[in-house]
């Protein structure tokens, strides 16, 4: 067929020359080309290219079978095929990883993993496209291995300032729901990366163009109106379509262009198969043979194992001159159109197809090809025995190069041809590699579940090792899916197979990470029994890291139930025996949890300083992970001892650097705080929410609960009074499933107060019992300040202002031993209005003045507002007891954020309804709002606040 010129593609040719000029300036990209097949998308580019002066690597994919990382693999071979300049300059220490992929490199590193892989190729690409720019154009990705495409993101993100261009094109009629080029698209979207051309249907004008070319004459608008009436604009089948009536001897010349001749017998083509097979009337059998075996080969093929299989030459040059196969480089073969193929192929006899698949698959194996191409053939000859053994050569070769997604497919296909019964053993061990590849590409699912079918295997066997090592691979993967109920069995099943194959060591060690996601869970006693046991099996093992493990757990529990000394004695112990047998891992551990029982007892100085230790040792031991976690827990004590701005500092640095969901849902949460407390109550309501999200995301349901009592106090700040109810009832409800209680106070103090202030008797005396029990338990400074402040509270309540000041005082005696200055400020702020209720007129200014300038030198200024306020009511001069700028802000009014956009709207006329509509809230939220406008406003009525917001300047 006559070579036809591009018709009808100026707009996505200019958009690729746009692309290929921002190229030169170093902006790289990686552009998807997106169409159904036959539109004409590798002509488009291959157009676009053919014009530039672009160095261009070219591969595509084959429909029949693509090793790992093929693509890229024939790219860089191109390159170095290029001549003796043709090398990776500048990745010398990286270059020996490329051996795993092109071994005629040398030989690879023993140990090696997916990501030092990806950085040689990336570095091996950027070399190239140093020297020149590049062009790397990979087509047909819809038929792609997995590996190239979890590489091509990496490449667009690290090689974006280099003088390169990735193309990929894919048929968009052919990625279904999963497919792996729908994944590729969501991750380049989510990093702001997707570039996409689609290549739509030729117009009925286009199409005309393209059947003049095709033919040589005009053709007619009744001819140019059949043609796209029956190809809709396909570029292929048009020109398919306008050859066969070409060749066919019936068109003829009328007045308007060429035409089918009326009454002739031959019809037009229905589909583009119809008019591909049409083309191949006339070849002789020698071409019909060849064409068949070629199809069966694929849409590219290697020309010897078609001409061995064929017996003659001749019917090659036949096909190359009717346009069907074309020589591409040096000993392969390609059909003009992977479409041709696909017609042809689809005609063969399923006998014979099965017989020439058969054929292939012998002489591919003989001649050492790729096993995974082996394999498809064998599988397409009905040779299931053969074809399992070419998939398991296929997976362990994809594992070996860190193809792990592609592996875990190809894996997964050898067993379920697997003949039932037969070679249990060897079985087991495929389930057991496809779960390794399957959880390290994500696949967690697959992973779990082919572990699960390994453990059934296992489970009767003699030697409980096997099956002990497979039930901690599974508690693994659950971990990760947020399935804690599934894994905690899965460690109950392996520790107890540990200890039935005389493992004590693994047992033990098995048992203590139950212990510690227990006691994550503030299952506190549940945890402790099991670590009692874990102790014992550590000892008999010999194992010390597991003896320092244990005791250190067992030391944060017994602290955290209340017996802090004994539990910080225990825990110091354990850090002694962990540095004495210089066990990094588990002494960073052993001071996280020394750092966690000074929080429980209330010596938060001792704490933060506990956690510094423990960052530096985690610095200079290069644990990480530890380190990250002791920084987010640290910056929590930094909130609570008035550090706020080296708090926000770290939580910044932690979520710059912490991949853990848990790391950063801490982090997070204490950033939410700090925004809290500062007044900046929408930035708080957002990080706590994404605190939420992230210990959901992680199974983590309790703490979602305590997110929630805080919610309530961000709730509470922004006057959204019915979330607080609602948020501070849950809390209530849901904590008595704990075991913690020290995590709780803060928000049983704000309740107390929330309540208080609502009159709500019941729920007030609800935060008193729950604050007693923990005073009970804990007895600790904070637990006592705590339940002494809800007493004031509930005594503010009965009108007993006296016993109101007298609680109040008790709190603050308790909270001078301690460094908390933000609840000493609030509870200074309660003491002051109580003791001026009960009498004590200057003991109570004292307090409010204190209250302020603790408050406004924190930053916090609700509560330093609310300190203000308080003494602008009792008619004390501001700036006297303060500071001018105090007296500016009471000039507001003391009104919320909320407050004030309420009191905007209730100057515009609106009524309740219509405000609560405007700003999305309930009604008696507003009804709530007003009532309180109208007391910071001293007011009566809502047109006698309107007047005083507008003389305070509130309107503007």
């Amino acid at each position: 067929m006559t070579q036809t010129c591009l018709v009808g593609r100026q707009s996505e040719q200019g958009e690729l020359n746009r692309l290929l000029d921002s190229t030169i300036d170093k902006h790289g990209k990686l552009v998807l080309v997106a169409g159904e097949a036959g539109m004409g998308k590798t002509r488009l580019v291959e157009e676009c290219l053919r014009q530039s002066s672009f160095l261009v690597l070219k591969n595509a994919a084959s429909e029949t079978a693509t090793p790992s990382y093929a693509p890229i693999i024939a790219i860089l071979r191109a390159w170095l095929r290029t001549g003796d300049v043709a090398d990776f300059t500048g990745c010398d220490s990286l270059t020996p990883y490329l051996a795993s992929i092109l071994p005629e490199l040398g030989i690879a590193p023993n140990k090696s993993d997916q990501a030092t892989l990806f950085e040689a190729i990336t570095c091996a690409i950027g070399s190239i496209v140093r020297q020149q720019p590049t062009v790397i154009f990979l087509d047909d990705l819809q038929w792609a291995d997995n590996a190239t495409l979890e590489l091509l993101p990496i490449l667009a993100t690290a090689l974006q300032q280099e003088h390169l261009l990735t193309i990929g094109t894919y048929r968009s009629d052919e990625i279904p729901r999963g497919h792996p080029v729908r994944r590729l698209r969501t991750e380049l979207r989510r990093a702001k990366q997707l570039q996409e051309i689609v290549v739509e249907p030729l117009g009925q004008e286009d199409t005309g163009r393209l059947a003049e070319q095709v033919l040589g004459q005009t053709p007619s608008p009744s001819l140019i109106a059949t043609l796209y009436d029956r190809t809709q604009g396909m570029p292929l089948f048009v020109e398919e379509l306008a050859a066969t009536l070409g060749k066919s001897e019936r068109l003829q010349k009328g007045s308007g262009g060429l035409e089918l001749i009326p009454g002739q017998d031959l019809p037009v083509p229905d589909t583009l198969r119809d008019a591909i097979l049409l083309r191949l009337d006339g070849l002789s059998d020698e071409a019909i043979r060849f064409l068949e075996i070629a199809a069966v080969a694929g849409p590219q093929f290697d020309l010897e194992s078609v001409l061995n299989l064929a017996e003659n030459e001749s019917g090659l040059d036949e096909l190359v001159e009717r346009g069907l196969i074309e020589e591409t480089k040096s000993g392969q073969g390609a059909f003009r159109h992977a479409l041709t193929r696909e017609a042809i192929y689809e005609e063969i006899l399923w006998i014979r197809r099965r017989r020439l698949h058969r054929q292939l698959a012998e002489h591919l194996e003989a001649s050492n090809a790729p096993p995974e191409l082996v394999a498809k053939h064998w599988l397409a000859g009905r040779e299931m025995n053969k074809a399992r053994q070419s998939l398991l050569l296929s997976t362990q070769k994809s594992c070996r190069i860190h193809a792990y997604r592609d592996a875990a497919m190809v894996g997964r296909r050898a067993l379920e041809i697997w003949p039932e019964g037969e070679e249990e053993t060897l079985r087991l061990e495929v389930l057991d590699q496809l779960g390794n590849c399957a959880q390290l590409c994500g696949m967690l699912a697959d992973a779990a579940r082919a572990w699960r079918e390994v453990a059934e295997g296992r489970r009767e066997a003699k030697d409980k090792r096997p099956f002990a090592e497979v039930q901690r691979q599974l508690a693994t993967v659950y971990e990760l899916q947020g399935a804690w109920g599934r894994a905690l069995l899965a460690r109950q099943a392996a520790a107890d197979a540990f200890a039935a194959s005389n493992t004590p060591g693994e047992a033990a060690a098995e048992r203590l990470a139950m212990a510690a996601h227990l006691q994550e869970e503030w299952s506190y006693s549940r945890a402790l029994d099991i670590v009692v046991v874990a102790a014992e099996e550590a000892e008999r093992a010999g194992r010390h890291d597991l003896i320092a493990r244990a005791m250190g757990i067992k030391g944060h529990i017994t602290a955290k139930l209340g017996q802090f000394e004994a539990g910080r004695e225990i825990t110091e112990a354990a850090l002694e025996l962990a540095l004495k047998h210089n066990l990094s891992g588990p002494a960073s551990e052993i001071y996280f949890r020394l750092a966690g029982i000074h929080e429980h007892s209330a010596n938060y100085v001792a704490s933060r300083d506990t956690f510094l230790t423990a960052i530096n040792y985690c610095d200079t031991k290069g644990i990480s992970a530890m380190g990250q976690l002791c920084m987010s827990c640290v910056a929590g004590i930094m909130t609570q001892i008035g550090e706020w701005q080296q708090a926000f500092s770290l939580c910044r640095e932690v979520l710059a650097q912490a991949e853990s969901v848990e790391i950063r849902m801490l982090a997070v949460f204490y950033l939410g705080m700090i925004h809290a407390y500062r007044g900046e109550s929408n930035r708080a309501h957002k990080l706590i929410f994404e605190a939420m999200t992230l210990a959901r995301q992680r199974g983590l349901e309790r703490k979602t609960f305590v997110f929630k009592g805080y919610l309530a106090m961000i709730n509470d700040l922004e006057g959204e009074y019915d979330a607080a109810v609602e948020n501070y009832r849950l809390y209530l409800k849901h904590w008595k499933e704990w075991e913690e209680r020290h995590y709780v106070l803060t928000v049983f103090r704000w309740a107390a107060t929330f309540f208080a202030n609502r009159g709500d008797k019941k729920e007030t005396q609800a935060c008193v019992q729950e604050l007693s029990q923990i005073a009970k338990v804990t007895s600790n400074a904070e637990a006592l300040a705590s339940l002494a402040y809800a007493l004031g509270e509930n005594a503010v309540l009965d009108n007993d202002v006296s016993e109101a000041a007298r609680q109040f005082d008790l709190a603050l005696e308790f909270l001078s031993q301690l460094e908390v200055p933000l609840q000493r400020a609030q509870t200074e702020l309660r003491a002051g209005v109580a003791l001026v209720a009960a009498g004590e007129r200057r003991t109570g200014i004292e307090h409010l003045v204190n209250a302020y300038q603790t408050a406004h030198k924190l930053g916090a200024r609700p509560l330093a507002g609310k300190a203000a306020e308080e003494l602008a009511q009792l008619g004390e001069s501001i700036d006297k007891h303060l500071s001018p700028r105090a007296a500016r802000q009471i000039k507001s009014g003391g009104l919320t954020r909320r407050q004030l956009e309420v009191v905007r709207q209730v100057s515009l006329g609106k009524t309740n309804q219509e405000i609560a509509d405007e700003l999305t809230l309930s009604s008696r939220t507003i009804d709530m709002h007003v009532g309180n406008i109208l007391n910071k406003l001293n007011c009566r009525t809502r047109a006698e606040a309107v007047r005083k917001a507008g003389e305070l300047g509130l309107l503007d």
